[in-house]
């Protein structure tokens, strides 16, 4: 069995409910989680759990 152009086609098929005017970097930051977490803190409070 063998891949062809044809099994990939789906793939790369533009979403038609994509705005592809905006940027990738910025349609990915969009999706971006920032997250602070002081890691000892984190450490002493599962300590505390335990």
């Amino acid at each position: 069995m063998s891949l062809t152009t044809d099994d990939l086609k789906e793939f790369t098929e533009s979403d038609p409910e994509d705005d592809e005017t905006v940027p990738l970097g910025d349609a990915l930051s969009e999706l971006a989680v920032d997250v602070e977490v002081d890691a000892v803190d984190a450490v002493r409070d599962v300590r505390k759990r335990i």
